[in-house]
């Protein structure tokens, strides 16, 4: 059987960029800036809230990131403006291929919001085949009064199909910036079949896990806190939200993403009102 061809398999890596800014002029929020290299659009935006809030819909059309892919992705909203980002369906991290000059897939995502301004980042789902060799990097730099949700759920091997994440590694970097201030920063290495899938201080055998990060001028902190805390009834299950200097993080870990959603969009709903001065309104493609 002949050995694959190495320069075969550097042309099948696909390297993508997609660059958004987001402007108000006058009573309206508007694109200002598409441009993007490879395998990464957006739909058409829509204003389901009315034109001072658009939404925008990320779609990465071949549906799955293998050896050597690449994803840069940079939105900007500039003062005043308002912008919701989502995509129509989950990120899927394949095998790593072993033959392959870069077995490592990467991701680099960075956010700007200026003052005044709101970005909503709600992407569905992501799912980290066993095997896998995923490199994430994010970094979200705001300005002033500038609001940031974030919101990740990642899902690890296919637990339907009796499969787990045994082997491969996943790697992740996350820096929170506020006026040229570190407010927050995570890096974290997880290894297919470590201890820490297991562990008790890790994903305790769970198979997903999530974070809903709310980035906020200090004296909404405490209220935000306060309203997820009082869906805990509601939403039993083992997540947490903790009071960090400008903001407020939700950690959450179980079986599956619908399971993970339900926390994470309740908190989103919750907290909305609080930090736009207006009540959710779920993305159309959600129901989808």
């Amino acid at each position: 059987m002949n050995a694959p061809d190495p320069i075969s398999l550097a042309r099948s890596a696909w390297p993508a960029s997609l660059d958004l800014r987001f402007a108000r002029q006058g009573a309206r929020t508007v694109p200002t800036l598409r441009a993007h290299r490879g395998p990464l659009r957006i739909q058409k935006g829509f204003t389901p809230e009315g034109p001072d809030l658009w939404h925008q819909v990320i779609v990465h059309p071949p549906g799955g990131i293998a050896s050597g892919d690449s994803l840069d992705i940079r939105v900007g909203v500039e003062a005043h403006g308002r912008a919701l980002l989502t995509s129509p369906g989950a990120a899927k991290w394949y095998r790593a291929n072993p033959h392959a000059p870069q077995p490592l897939a990467r991701q680099s995502l960075h956010l700007s919001v200026a003052d005044g301004a709101s970005l909503e980042w709600l992407p569905l789902e992501t799912i980290v085949f066993d095997g896998a060799q995923a490199q994430w990097q994010s970094r979200f730099e705001l300005t002033g009064s500038a609001v940031l949700v974030a919101a990740e759920l990642v899902c690890l091997g296919r637990p339907a199909s009796s499969l787990g994440f045994d082997s491969g590694e996943l790697r992740w970097n996350i820096e929170l910036v506020r006026d040229d201030r570190l407010l927050f920063c995570e890096q974290a290495v997880l290894s297919g079949g470590s201890a820490a899938l297991r562990a008790r201080s890790g994903l305790a055998g769970l198979s997903a896990f999530g974070s809903l990060l709310l980035a906020a001028d200090e004296p909404r902190i405490g209220p935000l806190i306060e309203r997820v805390r009082e869906l805990e009834a509601d939403f039993p299950g083992d997540w947490a939200i903790t009071a960090l200097p400008g903001l407020a993080l939700l950690r959450w870990r179980g079986d599956g993403a619908e399971v993970g959603w339900r926390v994470l969009r309740a908190a989103w709903k919750a907290c909305r009102p609080l930090l736009l001065s207006r009540p959710a309104c779920e993305p159309r493609i959600w129901a989808t």
